[in-house]
């Protein structure tokens, strides 16, 4: 049940948060669409290394990632001019981080576990953790 105290602005900032959540999950599935398919024509059709794949998606998936998470996830596109080529920065930096990383959690999750869709899907939810907690910083 709830009561007149659950309307206040804890209530309300716990309901933004779910819904930005939300959105991050729904652009995020997009995205790895878009990651899924790059990865495996690459792996499977044209015989790219794993962790050569996991590179070139994970840049694919970061260029339709900044305007997804801007414009969808977290809702802030109206912002100034300055904001944009910070965010634009900040992205960018997180990018690389990631797209240095992600490789590295493939190869060793192959390692622990060979079979290259479950590492796959498996690097993912890493690096979804990891991209929600920085990019909720990127974009307020």
């Amino acid at each position: 049940m709830t009561g007149p105290a659950d309307a206040g602005p804890t209530s309300l900032l716990r309901d933004q948060r779910r819904a930005t959540v939300a959105r991050y999950a729904l652009t995020g599935v997009g995205l790895l669409v878009i990651d899924m398919c790059v990865f495996f024509v690459l792996a499977r059709v044209f015989q790219v290394t794993p962790a050569a794949s996991q590179l070139a998606a994970r840049t694919a998936g970061a260029v339709a990632g900044f305007f997804g998470h801007k414009y969808f996830s977290f809702g802030n596109g109206r912002q100034g001019a300055a904001v944009p080529v910070r965010q634009a920065l900040l992205y960018g930096l997180v990018t690389v981080v990631t797209i240095c990383i992600s490789p590295l959690v493939l190869v060793g999750l192959l390692a622990l576990i060979d079979n290259l869709v479950v590492a796959k899907l498996g690097t993912e939810v890493v690096m979804v953790a990891f991209n929600y907690f920085c990019l909720s910083r990127v974009f307020r």
